[in-house]
């Protein structure tokens, strides 16, 4: 069975497991449980937001603790808790609630079709993991494996990320690896100058050479090397800018559309003690030619129009389909 290892995006951490600090002096006017459980939640994004170098944390925490005067127990910590997330102002951190059991695989099903003689494959949003992921990545390699076995010559693909929020990153990666092609796709990047790969191989979507979701048995396609073009709007965020990400600096792919949210950070879990869980911005989105991200991604050839899948009707795919067409195949 495939050794999987345990990452969300880049590392799992249990509480202050991964902080060195102890609790802050106790404050008369706070509870002591909630003045523990604040003071481990800082102690989680003081020594690994994104933004630890940037912050005063001593004027940070003052200015938390004086926001929760009066709290006596951990529920009430909580819009504490996210009120100091928001002022790291990273923009993608966030804090979820104690839940009684996991929330269900996220999205909508993948789709893929032949368009004009090209290859479509829609991308959407998926926050599932482990088993789910594995699943994911698997019916994408069918789906691209149809496509692939309908073409003379399945040399250029269209990869819609239009309307992609995010979840987890690496069913997708795994998933479009066919398309993307077997390499190292993309880093992160944290404020120490650490880098963790991605990286595409043998079905399996890998952060520093580790496994993390596979399609096995793998789909290997007509072409290793097909041309893309890599679709794009306001709404792909997250892990769906993390694919766009990956297909960037590739060799033979181009991107159209809108520019993305701005979300092209990692975040990682930190459990709490009651079961919250912080989602901390721990480092950033490089891609393969070493280009850092952090914000927007830009496309290549702005393009505005509806998603609607029909060339006739959606001037990006249009736009893309006309740039496929003038890209000769090998």
């Amino acid at each position: 069975m495939l050794r999987k290892t345990a990452v969300w995006m880049i590392l799992l951490c249990a509480g202050a497991a991964c902080t060195d600090a102890g609790p802050s002096e106790p404050d008369d006017s706070i509870g002591l449980q909630a003045h523990v459980y604040i003071s481990s939640a800082l102690d989680i994004m003081e020594f690994n937001s994104v933004r630890r170098y940037e912050i005063d944390w001593t004027a940070f925490r003052e200015e938390t603790f004086a926001e929760a005067a009066g709290i006596m127990t951990i529920p009430e910590t909580y819009p504490v808790i996210v009120s100091a997330l928001e002022r790291i102002g990273d923009g993608h951190s966030f804090f979820q609630e104690p839940i009684a059991s996991a929330p269900p695989a996220a999205g909508n099903a993948p789709s893929a079709a032949l368009v004009d003689g090209v290859g479509y494959l829609d991308v959407p949003a998926f926050s599932g993991g482990g088993e789910d992921g594995d699943s994911l990545a698997l019916l994408y390699h069918g789906l691209i494996e149809g496509v692939d076995t309908m073409a003379v010559q399945a040399c250029r693909w269209v990869v819609d990320l239009r309307g992609n929020t995010g979840g987890n990153m690496w069913p997708m990666i795994a998933g479009v690896g066919p398309i993307l092609g077997e390499d190292t796709v993309g880093f992160f990047v944290d404020p120490d100058s650490v880098f963790r790969s991605w990286t595409y191989y043998q079905g399996e979507a890998r952060i520093n050479d580790a496994p993390v979701n596979a399609a096995i048995p793998p789909y290997e396609p007509q072409s290793m090397a097909p041309h893309v073009a890599v679709l794009t709007d306001s709404l792909t965020a997250s892990s769906g800018e993390a694919v766009a990400v990956a297909f960037r600096g590739r060799d033979g792919a181009r991107s159209f559309g809108q520019p993305t949210w701005g979300l092209s950070t990692a975040n990682a879990p930190f459990l709490l003690d009651d079961g919250a869980v912080i989602f901390l911005t721990v480092s950033t989105m490089v891609d393969r030619a070493g280009v850092v991200y952090g914000g927007e991604l830009a496309p290549d050839e702005p393009v505005v129009g509806e998603k609607t899948g029909d060339p006739q009707t959606d001037e990006v795919l249009e736009a893309a389909l006309t740039w496929l067409s003038t890209q000769s195949c090998a």
